[in-house]
Protein backbone atom coordinates (compact mmCIF):
# COMPACT_ATOMS: atom_id res chain seq x y z
CA UNK A 1 0.00 0.00 0.00
CA UNK A 2 0.71 3.60 -0.30
CA UNK A 3 3.77 5.37 1.90
CA UNK A 4 2.19 9.13 2.37
CA UNK A 5 0.55 9.81 5.81
CA UNK A 6 -3.31 10.75 6.20
CA UNK A 7 -4.36 13.00 9.31
CA UNK A 8 -7.63 14.34 9.43
CA UNK A 9 -8.57 16.09 12.32
CA UNK A 10 -11.78 18.04 12.89
CA UNK A 11 -14.07 19.99 15.98
CA UNK A 12 -10.45 20.54 17.12
CA UNK A 13 -11.34 22.19 20.71
CA UNK A 14 -10.01 22.82 24.10
CA UNK A 15 -10.21 20.04 29.88
CA UNK A 16 -12.45 17.35 28.89
CA UNK A 17 -15.14 14.80 30.81
CA UNK A 18 -16.87 12.03 30.30
CA UNK A 19 -20.62 11.27 30.89
CA UNK A 20 -23.24 8.43 30.55
CA UNK A 21 -25.91 9.06 27.95
CA UNK A 22 -28.42 8.67 30.96
CA UNK A 23 -26.25 11.34 32.82
CA UNK A 24 -25.80 13.82 30.33
CA UNK A 25 -27.80 13.91 26.97
CA UNK A 26 -26.18 17.08 25.96
CA UNK A 27 -22.49 15.84 25.99
CA UNK A 28 -21.33 15.03 22.51
CA UNK A 29 -20.60 11.53 20.77
CA UNK A 30 -16.84 11.15 19.79
CA UNK A 31 -15.76 9.06 16.48
CA UNK A 32 -12.52 7.85 16.08
CA UNK A 33 -11.72 6.38 12.95
CA UNK A 34 -8.09 4.79 12.56
CA UNK A 35 -6.50 1.88 10.33
CA UNK A 36 -4.70 2.09 7.36
CA UNK A 37 -4.92 3.27 3.65
CA UNK A 38 -8.44 2.64 3.05
CA UNK A 39 -9.29 4.87 6.12
CA UNK A 40 -8.97 8.31 3.61
CA UNK A 41 -10.97 10.70 1.95
CA UNK A 42 -13.70 11.04 0.71
CA UNK A 43 -14.72 8.34 3.09
CA UNK A 44 -13.72 10.22 5.95
CA UNK A 45 -15.27 13.45 4.51
CA UNK A 46 -18.84 11.42 4.06
CA UNK A 47 -19.04 10.10 7.53
CA UNK A 48 -18.53 13.23 9.18
CA UNK A 49 -21.07 15.08 6.92
CA UNK A 50 -23.42 12.05 7.48
CA UNK A 51 -23.47 11.34 11.30
CA UNK A 52 -23.26 15.45 11.37
CA UNK A 53 -26.87 15.36 9.61
CA UNK A 54 -27.80 12.35 11.48
CA UNK A 55 -26.82 13.66 14.83
CA UNK A 56 -26.74 16.87 14.84
CA UNK A 57 -23.62 19.25 14.11
CA UNK A 58 -22.80 20.51 17.55
CA UNK A 59 -22.95 16.94 18.64
CA UNK A 60 -20.74 15.22 17.34
CA UNK A 61 -16.95 15.44 17.65
CA UNK A 62 -14.93 13.47 14.84
CA UNK A 63 -11.44 12.51 14.39
CA UNK A 64 -9.26 10.65 11.78
CA UNK A 65 -5.78 9.36 12.17
CA UNK A 66 -4.40 6.67 9.86
CA UNK A 67 -1.32 5.70 8.00
CA UNK A 68 -0.82 2.72 5.02
CA UNK A 69 0.45 -0.58 5.47
CA UNK A 70 0.49 -0.97 9.24
CA UNK A 71 0.14 -3.77 11.11
CA UNK A 72 -1.95 -3.73 14.84
CA UNK A 73 0.77 -3.81 16.94
CA UNK A 74 1.56 -0.43 15.56
CA UNK A 75 -1.48 0.60 18.08
CA UNK A 76 -1.53 -2.11 20.18
CA UNK A 77 1.39 -1.36 22.83
CA UNK A 78 1.75 -5.16 24.35
CA UNK A 79 1.46 -7.18 20.63
CA UNK A 80 3.06 -10.16 21.10
CA UNK A 81 4.37 -12.03 17.47
CA UNK A 82 3.07 -15.27 16.86
CA UNK A 83 5.87 -18.18 17.13
CA UNK A 84 8.79 -18.17 15.28
CA UNK A 85 8.12 -14.39 14.11
CA UNK A 86 10.75 -11.55 15.92
CA UNK A 87 8.75 -8.46 17.35
CA UNK A 88 9.82 -5.66 15.19
CA UNK A 89 10.57 -2.23 16.95
CA UNK A 90 7.60 0.70 17.42
CA UNK A 91 4.53 -0.84 18.97
CA UNK A 92 1.99 0.96 19.65
CA UNK A 93 3.39 4.29 18.23
CA UNK A 94 0.66 4.95 15.76
CA UNK A 95 -1.66 4.99 18.88
CA UNK A 96 -0.04 6.69 20.96
CA UNK A 97 -0.23 9.63 17.89
CA UNK A 98 -3.61 9.14 17.77
CA UNK A 99 -4.46 9.19 21.33
CA UNK A 100 -2.32 12.49 22.18
CA UNK A 101 -4.08 13.72 19.01
CA UNK A 102 -7.90 12.78 20.93
CA UNK A 103 -6.95 13.84 24.13
CA UNK A 104 -6.16 17.77 22.83
CA UNK A 105 -9.47 17.88 20.34
CA UNK A 106 -11.66 16.59 23.19
CA UNK A 107 -10.58 18.60 26.33
CA UNK A 108 -13.48 21.01 28.08
CA UNK A 109 -15.97 18.74 26.27
CA UNK A 110 -18.75 16.58 27.76
CA UNK A 111 -18.57 12.91 25.91
CA UNK A 112 -21.60 11.55 25.68
CA UNK A 113 -20.35 8.55 23.71
CA UNK A 114 -17.29 6.97 22.60
CA UNK A 115 -16.76 4.70 19.05
CA UNK A 116 -13.99 3.92 17.13
CA UNK A 117 -14.66 3.30 13.31
CA UNK A 118 -11.61 0.79 12.13
CA UNK A 119 -10.18 -0.01 8.73
CA UNK A 120 -7.32 -2.29 9.06
CA UNK A 121 -6.24 -5.90 9.37
CA UNK A 122 -4.78 -6.33 5.65
CA UNK A 123 -1.17 -5.90 6.96
CA UNK A 124 -1.48 -8.30 9.40
CA UNK A 125 -3.50 -10.83 7.12
CA UNK A 126 -0.87 -10.46 4.08
CA UNK A 127 1.76 -11.10 7.19
CA UNK A 128 0.58 -14.35 8.28
CA UNK A 129 -0.18 -12.59 12.07
CA UNK A 130 -4.12 -13.46 12.06
CA UNK A 131 -3.47 -15.29 15.30
CA UNK A 132 -2.65 -12.54 17.13
CA UNK A 133 -5.09 -10.09 15.85
CA UNK A 134 -8.50 -10.57 18.08
CA UNK A 135 -6.19 -10.13 21.38
CA UNK A 136 -4.58 -7.28 20.18
CA UNK A 137 -7.86 -5.28 18.71
CA UNK A 138 -9.41 -5.62 22.25
CA UNK A 139 -6.06 -4.34 24.01
CA UNK A 140 -6.38 -1.24 21.91
CA UNK A 141 -9.95 -0.87 23.11
CA UNK A 142 -8.74 -1.22 26.58
CA UNK A 143 -5.90 1.13 26.06
CA UNK A 144 -8.53 3.54 24.78
CA UNK A 145 -11.16 3.09 27.71
CA UNK A 146 -7.95 3.29 30.73
CA UNK A 147 -6.68 6.35 28.51
CA UNK A 148 -9.95 8.22 28.30
CA UNK A 149 -11.41 7.32 31.92
CA UNK A 150 -14.10 5.42 29.88
CA UNK A 151 -15.75 2.13 31.03
CA UNK A 152 -17.11 1.50 27.53
CA UNK A 153 -16.48 2.43 23.86
CA UNK A 154 -18.62 1.25 20.55
CA UNK A 155 -16.72 0.01 17.55
CA UNK A 156 -17.40 -0.80 13.96
CA UNK A 157 -14.81 -2.48 11.88
CA UNK A 158 -14.60 -2.13 8.38
CA UNK A 159 -14.24 -6.51 6.76
CA UNK A 160 -10.98 -6.25 4.77
CA UNK A 161 -12.49 -6.99 1.17
CA UNK A 162 -11.97 -9.92 -1.14
CA UNK A 163 -9.29 -8.85 -2.43
CA UNK A 164 -7.21 -9.99 0.08
CA UNK A 165 -8.01 -13.80 0.14
CA UNK A 166 -5.59 -16.35 -0.06
CA UNK A 167 -4.75 -17.16 -3.88
CA UNK A 168 -5.34 -13.70 -4.98
CA UNK A 169 -2.03 -12.72 -4.00
CA UNK A 170 0.56 -13.91 -1.46
CA UNK A 171 -1.63 -13.29 1.44
CA UNK A 172 -1.56 -15.97 4.46
CA UNK A 173 -4.24 -15.26 6.53
CA UNK A 174 -7.23 -13.81 4.56
CA UNK A 175 -9.71 -15.53 4.89
CA UNK A 176 -9.02 -15.93 8.69
CA UNK A 177 -9.19 -12.64 8.97
CA UNK A 178 -11.92 -11.71 7.16
CA UNK A 179 -14.21 -14.34 9.68
CA UNK A 180 -12.22 -13.23 12.72
CA UNK A 181 -13.44 -9.42 11.84
CA UNK A 182 -17.37 -10.41 11.78
CA UNK A 183 -17.52 -12.74 14.79
CA UNK A 184 -15.28 -9.57 16.73
CA UNK A 185 -17.78 -7.40 15.81
CA UNK A 186 -21.03 -9.66 15.96
CA UNK A 187 -20.39 -11.35 19.50
CA UNK A 188 -19.63 -7.97 21.06
CA UNK A 189 -22.67 -6.19 22.20
CA UNK A 190 -21.03 -2.91 21.22
CA UNK A 191 -19.51 -3.83 18.07
CA UNK A 192 -20.75 -3.54 14.64
CA UNK A 193 -19.07 -4.42 11.43
CA UNK A 194 -19.79 -3.39 7.02
CA UNK A 195 -19.39 -5.14 4.05
CA UNK A 196 -16.44 -3.60 1.76
CA UNK A 197 -16.47 -6.69 -1.70
CA UNK A 198 -19.02 -4.78 -3.81
CA UNK A 199 -17.15 -1.64 -3.62
CA UNK A 200 -13.56 -2.53 -5.09
CA UNK A 201 -13.89 -2.39 -8.35
CA UNK A 202 -13.50 0.39 -10.53
CA UNK A 203 -10.66 3.49 -11.07
CA UNK A 204 -8.81 4.11 -7.56
CA UNK A 205 -7.44 7.22 -6.17
CA UNK A 206 -4.42 6.35 -8.68
CA UNK A 207 -6.09 6.42 -11.96
CA UNK A 208 -5.91 2.77 -12.33
CA UNK A 209 -9.05 0.73 -13.23
CA UNK A 210 -9.33 -2.84 -11.40
CA UNK A 211 -11.62 -5.58 -11.31
CA UNK A 212 -11.33 -6.20 -8.13
CA UNK A 213 -8.50 -3.78 -5.74
CA UNK A 214 -7.51 -3.68 -2.51
CA UNK A 215 -8.23 -0.08 -2.45
CA UNK A 216 -11.42 1.75 -3.88
CA UNK A 217 -12.83 3.95 -6.13
CA UNK A 218 -13.96 7.37 -4.84
CA UNK A 219 -17.65 6.37 -5.46
CA UNK A 220 -16.90 2.95 -3.26
CA UNK A 221 -15.46 5.18 -0.03
CA UNK A 222 -18.22 7.61 -0.12
CA UNK A 223 -20.26 4.67 -0.15
CA UNK A 224 -18.11 2.75 2.80
CA UNK A 225 -18.51 6.42 4.65
CA UNK A 226 -22.21 5.95 4.90
CA UNK A 227 -22.55 2.09 5.81
CA UNK A 228 -19.75 3.26 8.62
CA UNK A 229 -22.14 6.26 9.64
CA UNK A 230 -25.06 4.51 9.48
CA UNK A 231 -23.78 1.38 12.09
CA UNK A 232 -21.95 4.00 14.36
CA UNK A 233 -25.28 5.96 15.03
CA UNK A 234 -27.20 2.66 15.43
CA UNK A 235 -24.45 2.26 18.25
CA UNK A 236 -24.82 5.53 19.57
CA UNK A 237 -28.30 6.31 19.38
CA UNK A 238 -29.97 3.17 19.04
CA UNK A 239 -33.38 4.13 19.64
CA UNK A 240 -33.17 7.41 17.05
CA UNK A 241 -34.98 6.94 13.90
CA UNK A 242 -32.80 7.99 11.45
CA UNK A 243 -32.99 9.59 7.62
CA UNK A 244 -32.59 6.90 5.21
CA UNK A 245 -32.15 9.99 2.29
CA UNK A 246 -28.88 10.21 4.01
CA UNK A 247 -28.12 6.49 3.63
CA UNK A 248 -29.00 6.20 -0.06
CA UNK A 249 -26.23 4.56 -2.13
CA UNK A 250 -24.43 5.90 -5.35
CA UNK A 251 -22.00 3.30 -6.60
CA UNK A 252 -21.80 3.58 -10.29
CA UNK A 253 -20.77 0.58 -11.74
CA UNK A 254 -22.90 -0.34 -14.20
CA UNK A 255 -24.65 1.82 -17.20
CA UNK A 256 -27.81 0.17 -16.46
CA UNK A 257 -27.92 1.76 -12.56
CA UNK A 258 -27.84 5.54 -14.74
CA UNK A 259 -31.23 7.11 -15.72
CA UNK A 260 -30.14 10.34 -17.34
CA UNK A 261 -27.16 12.58 -18.13
CA UNK A 262 -25.96 15.90 -19.16
CA UNK A 263 -24.74 14.57 -22.45
CA UNK A 264 -27.43 13.39 -23.74
CA UNK A 265 -28.39 14.15 -26.97
CA UNK A 266 -25.76 16.94 -26.86
CA UNK A 267 -23.50 17.48 -30.15
CA UNK A 268 -20.39 15.27 -30.44
CA UNK A 269 -17.69 14.98 -32.98
CA UNK A 270 -14.43 13.04 -32.88
CA UNK A 271 -13.06 9.89 -34.43
CA UNK A 272 -15.61 7.86 -37.02
CA UNK A 273 -16.30 4.45 -36.00
CA UNK A 274 -16.06 1.22 -38.64
CA UNK A 275 -18.78 1.92 -41.12
CA UNK A 276 -19.55 -1.93 -41.43
CA UNK A 277 -20.17 -2.64 -38.25
CA UNK A 278 -23.97 -2.94 -37.07
CA UNK A 279 -24.10 0.71 -35.79
CA UNK A 280 -21.53 2.10 -37.52
CA UNK A 281 -23.96 3.87 -39.84
CA UNK A 282 -26.08 5.89 -36.86
CA UNK A 283 -23.21 8.24 -36.26
CA UNK A 284 -21.55 9.61 -33.34
CA UNK A 285 -25.04 10.48 -31.76
CA UNK A 286 -25.51 7.14 -30.24
CA UNK A 287 -22.61 7.90 -27.82
CA UNK A 288 -24.87 10.59 -26.44
CA UNK A 289 -28.19 8.79 -27.09
CA UNK A 290 -28.63 6.98 -23.62
CA UNK A 291 -29.38 3.48 -25.12
CA UNK A 292 -27.05 0.75 -24.00
CA UNK A 293 -26.13 -2.15 -25.71
CA UNK A 294 -26.19 -6.69 -24.61
CA UNK A 295 -22.67 -7.12 -24.51
CA UNK A 296 -22.73 -9.08 -27.75
CA UNK A 297 -20.73 -7.44 -30.63
CA UNK A 298 -23.54 -7.40 -32.96
CA UNK A 299 -25.89 -4.64 -31.23
CA UNK A 300 -25.98 -1.72 -33.04
CA UNK A 301 -25.94 0.13 -29.95
CA UNK A 302 -22.35 -0.04 -29.51
CA UNK A 303 -19.83 1.74 -32.14
CA UNK A 304 -16.76 -0.35 -33.42
CA UNK A 305 -13.50 0.98 -33.87
CA UNK A 306 -10.92 -1.31 -35.34
CA UNK A 307 -7.22 -1.62 -34.13
CA UNK A 308 -5.46 1.14 -34.77
CA UNK A 309 -2.03 3.10 -33.21
CA UNK A 310 -4.00 6.55 -33.89
CA UNK A 311 -5.43 7.66 -30.64
CA UNK A 312 -9.42 7.66 -30.69
CA UNK A 313 -10.90 11.18 -29.54
CA UNK A 314 -14.39 12.88 -28.89
CA UNK A 315 -15.23 16.09 -28.29
CA UNK A 316 -18.97 17.12 -26.85
CA UNK A 317 -20.20 20.39 -26.54
CA UNK A 318 -22.67 21.14 -23.52
CA UNK A 319 -24.12 23.97 -24.92
CA UNK A 320 -22.91 26.75 -22.21
CA UNK A 321 -20.67 26.71 -19.14
CA UNK A 322 -21.43 23.77 -16.40
CA UNK A 323 -20.11 22.11 -13.45
CA UNK A 324 -18.60 18.89 -14.40
CA UNK A 325 -18.19 16.14 -11.51
CA UNK A 326 -17.97 13.65 -13.56
CA UNK A 327 -17.28 11.27 -17.07
CA UNK A 328 -17.90 7.52 -17.74
CA UNK A 329 -17.54 5.58 -20.51
CA UNK A 330 -18.83 2.10 -21.32
CA UNK A 331 -17.18 -0.49 -22.73
CA UNK A 332 -17.85 -3.87 -24.62
CA UNK A 333 -15.29 -6.56 -23.23
CA UNK A 334 -15.38 -9.65 -26.25
CA UNK A 335 -13.14 -12.42 -26.78
CA UNK A 336 -14.88 -12.89 -30.01
CA UNK A 337 -15.03 -9.44 -30.97
CA UNK A 338 -11.40 -8.85 -29.89
CA UNK A 339 -12.91 -5.84 -28.08
CA UNK A 340 -10.50 -5.34 -25.13
CA UNK A 341 -9.67 -2.81 -22.80
CA UNK A 342 -7.13 0.12 -24.30
CA UNK A 343 -4.07 1.02 -23.28
CA UNK A 344 -5.45 4.30 -21.33
CA UNK A 345 -8.44 6.90 -21.27
CA UNK A 346 -7.84 10.55 -20.72
CA UNK A 347 -10.35 13.24 -20.25
CA UNK A 348 -10.13 16.72 -20.38
CA UNK A 349 -12.62 19.91 -20.61
CA UNK A 350 -12.17 23.24 -21.43
CA UNK A 351 -14.62 26.80 -21.07
CA UNK A 352 -13.68 27.77 -24.48
CA UNK A 353 -12.82 24.35 -26.48
CA UNK A 354 -9.20 25.45 -27.38
CA UNK A 355 -7.56 25.18 -24.00
CA UNK A 356 -8.27 21.75 -21.93
CA UNK A 357 -7.34 20.06 -18.72
CA UNK A 358 -7.57 16.77 -17.45
CA UNK A 359 -10.20 15.82 -15.32
CA UNK A 360 -7.92 13.72 -13.30
CA UNK A 361 -4.86 15.32 -11.59
CA UNK A 362 -1.95 14.61 -9.92
CA UNK A 363 -0.35 10.98 -9.91
CA UNK A 364 -1.74 10.15 -13.45
CA UNK A 365 -3.69 12.37 -15.48
CA UNK A 366 -5.69 9.29 -17.46
CA UNK A 367 -7.40 5.80 -16.60
CA UNK A 368 -4.61 3.13 -16.96
CA UNK A 369 -5.86 -0.55 -16.81
CA UNK A 370 -4.57 -2.74 -14.01
CA UNK A 371 -2.28 -5.77 -14.95
CA UNK A 372 -4.47 -8.10 -13.73
CA UNK A 373 -7.68 -6.74 -14.90
CA UNK A 374 -5.95 -6.57 -18.44
CA UNK A 375 -4.96 -10.54 -17.86
CA UNK A 376 -8.67 -11.31 -16.73
CA UNK A 377 -10.24 -9.54 -19.75
CA UNK A 378 -7.74 -11.06 -21.74
CA UNK A 379 -8.48 -14.51 -20.33
CA UNK A 380 -10.59 -17.28 -22.81
CA UNK A 381 -13.09 -18.08 -20.09
CA UNK A 382 -13.53 -14.29 -19.68
CA UNK A 383 -17.64 -13.60 -20.01
CA UNK A 384 -18.52 -11.10 -22.29
CA UNK A 385 -19.30 -7.98 -20.49
CA UNK A 386 -19.84 -4.10 -20.71
CA UNK A 387 -17.09 -2.19 -18.23
CA UNK A 388 -17.78 1.09 -17.04
CA UNK A 389 -15.13 3.65 -16.29
CA UNK A 390 -16.15 6.09 -13.69
CA UNK A 391 -14.03 9.04 -13.69
CA UNK A 392 -15.14 11.84 -10.84
CA UNK A 393 -13.15 15.10 -10.36
CA UNK A 394 -15.18 18.62 -9.04
CA UNK A 395 -14.43 21.01 -11.97
CA UNK A 396 -15.88 24.19 -12.22
CA UNK A 397 -17.55 25.72 -15.33
CA UNK A 398 -16.88 23.99 -18.37
CA UNK A 399 -18.59 23.58 -21.42
CA UNK A 400 -16.55 21.13 -23.37
CA UNK A 401 -15.26 17.66 -22.45
CA UNK A 402 -12.92 15.80 -24.53
CA UNK A 403 -12.57 11.83 -24.44
CA UNK A 404 -9.12 10.41 -26.27
CA UNK A 405 -9.06 6.77 -25.90
CA UNK A 406 -5.56 4.80 -26.64
CA UNK A 407 -6.15 1.86 -28.17
CA UNK A 408 -4.07 -1.31 -26.99
CA UNK A 409 -2.75 -1.94 -30.77
CA UNK A 410 0.06 -4.69 -29.54
CA UNK A 411 -2.88 -7.13 -28.82
CA UNK A 412 -4.43 -5.90 -31.88
CA UNK A 413 -7.50 -5.07 -29.81
CA UNK A 414 -10.91 -3.14 -31.12
CA UNK A 415 -12.86 -0.59 -28.90
CA UNK A 416 -16.32 -0.74 -28.96
CA UNK A 417 -18.34 1.90 -27.00
CA UNK A 418 -21.97 2.58 -26.41
CA UNK A 419 -22.22 5.88 -24.40
CA UNK A 420 -20.28 8.50 -22.90
CA UNK A 421 -22.20 9.93 -19.58
CA UNK A 422 -21.25 13.38 -18.14
CA UNK A 423 -22.66 13.95 -14.68
CA UNK A 424 -24.62 10.91 -14.38
CA UNK A 425 -27.83 10.43 -12.16
CA UNK A 426 -28.14 6.91 -10.90
CA UNK A 427 -31.73 5.34 -10.74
Amino acid sequence: MKSNFFLIVTSLVLGFSFTSADADSDGKHLFILSGQSNMREPMIGTFSDTVKKALGEDKVIVISHARPSQPIMQWYRNWTPPEGVKKPDGGGKLYDELIAIVQRAIKGQKIKSTTLVWMQGEADAEAGWGSRYEESFFGVLDQFKADLGIKEINFVIGRINDFWRPGVRKIVDGDMMRALQVKMAESHEHGAWINTDDLNTGVNPWGTYEFDSGHFPNPGYRVMGQRFARKACQLVEPKLKLDEALFVEAFPDDARKMKTHLALGKPISGTQPDAAHSGGKSGLAVLVDGKLGAPIQSDPAWLAFPPTEMNIQFVIDLGQPTDVSSVAVNLLINQEASAHFPTKIDVSISANGTDYQHLLTGRSNSVSFDKLARQQNLAKDFKPQASLIFIDKQVKAMRYVKVEIVPDAASNSWVYLDEIMVNPVMK
